[in-house]
């Protein structure tokens, strides 16, 4: 019983589903709907498409164990065509002069990223809870019920990757801490506190 809750949890909660849920509810809370569409339309076409693309080739192939790629060592191809994606993305926030929020908002999920790289290199930080923390604290000025729902989720999503073997307690509380580090910095940048 606790394996499947575990995975659905842990599935519900992917990084990727949750950044396409934010980018969408984002976007169409701070701009117009056509300048939202456009820009929805090209941050999943310049990140996550060819993101999920990209793990689900590597997992069939056999060189990622899976789709999360959770073995650190495996991580490191994935990080370098991450950052490739990113650098197209922030050309294309600069170029379309999207607001400050997004802007910023898209630059330190980056950093994220960036400190979860580096992290790598002596501990495997949850990306899951990296992503979840942090979206949820960027939901804090957009919608407090679904930011409250965000962070009661974390708990709970620590325990299903720990659960299932994909991290250890002290890799998830260091996702955690970096996400909701990051979640405030976002806010004290876009003048939400």
């Amino acid at each position: 019983m606790n394996r499947p809750l575990a995975l659905f949890l842990s599935r519900i909660a992917h990084p990727l589903v949750i950044l396409t849920f934010f980018v969408f509810y984002s976007n169409l809370r701070l701009q117009e709907l056509d300048a939202a569409l456009w820009t929805i339309t090209a941050m999943l076409a310049i990140t996550i498409v060819p993101l999920i693309v990209w793990n689900w080739l590597k997992w069939k192939q056999g060189v990622y164990s899976n789709f999360d790629v959770s073995v650190r060592e495996q991580r490191f191809s994935m990080f370098g065509f991450v950052f490739v994606l990113a650098a197209i993305l922030i050309a294309f926030l600069f170029l379309s002069n999207q607001p400050q929020e997004i802007l910023f908002g898209s630059l330190i999920l980056i950093q994220v990223i960036l400190i979860t790289f580096l992290l790598n290199f002596r501990l495997k930080s949850s990306l899951h809870l990296a992503v979840c923390t942090y979206i949820a604290m960027g939901m804090v000025p957009l919608n407090g019920p679904m930011a409250l729902g965000l962070m009661l989720l974390t708990p709970l999503l620590a325990w299903a990757r720990v659960s299932l073997g994909r991290h250890q307690w002290n890799e998830v509380i260091t996702g955690s801490m970096l996400g909701t580090g990051s979640g405030i910095q976002l806010l004290y940048l876009t003048d939400y506190l």
